[in-house]
């Protein structure tokens, strides 16, 4: 599991590395103290793209992988993105709390794809939320606080790539852990 206790505060750490799809607001990652806890915050608002802090070294196809994280500011969206190849081809669970769903994107070459969407959730933007994924081959599956809310399958990015945390550019927010682990492909 990947945590910010020990890391030293106001810079991202140097396990991550920082990812835009835009040039113009490449967006600004620390480490912060949140609610007594050590997170990882995107806490500059833009306007445009998408922004990412992935595991540099890590590169994962089959895997199971969660993070727990609070929307801050902005259009209060995050969540978690794997298969991570570069700023424009990679896979989002987006957890949205203004429009209180969940989706699930693909992007390739920079096109946003909808693979699942889950509308009218409960959700409490001063709380905590997990978000784990699971994807093996081409089946992926996701839960949002140990429920599960979307099954698909997509295997248009196959290839390993990185783990990483996910916003869009205009919404800050705070992740407290990432944890990941292979998955035996069937």
């Amino acid at each position: 599991m990947v945590t910010f206790d020990r890391a030293p505060g106001g810079n991202l750490p140097g396990t991550f590395q920082a990812i835009s799809s835009s040039d113009k607001e490449a967006g600004t990652w620390a480490v912060q103290r949140i609610d007594g806890r050590a997170v990882l915050s995107q806490t500059d608002l833009g306007r445009h793209g998408y922004r990412l802090a992935g595991l540099k070294d890590l590169r994962i196809e089959h895997l199971r992988a969660g993070v727990r994280l609070r929307v801050g500011e902005g259009d209060e969206a995050g969540g978690l993105a794997w298969r991570v190849q570069d700023a424009q081809n990679y896979y989002a669970a987006r957890l949205d709390i203004n429009d209180e769903e969940l989706v699930v994107y693909k992007f390739v070459r920079g096109n946003r794809v909808r693979l699942s969407r889950l509308k009218e959730l409960r959700l409490d933007r001063d709380q905590w939320h997990e978000i784990v994924v699971e994807h093996v081959g081409e089946r992926m599956r996701v839960w949002l606080n140990d429920i599960p809310v979307a099954s698909e399958r997509d295997d248009s990015l196959h290839r390993p790539g990185m783990l990483a945390f996910w916003l869009p550019g205009d919404s800050t927010a705070h992740f407290e852990h990432l944890w990941y682990e292979p998955v035996e492909r069937d």
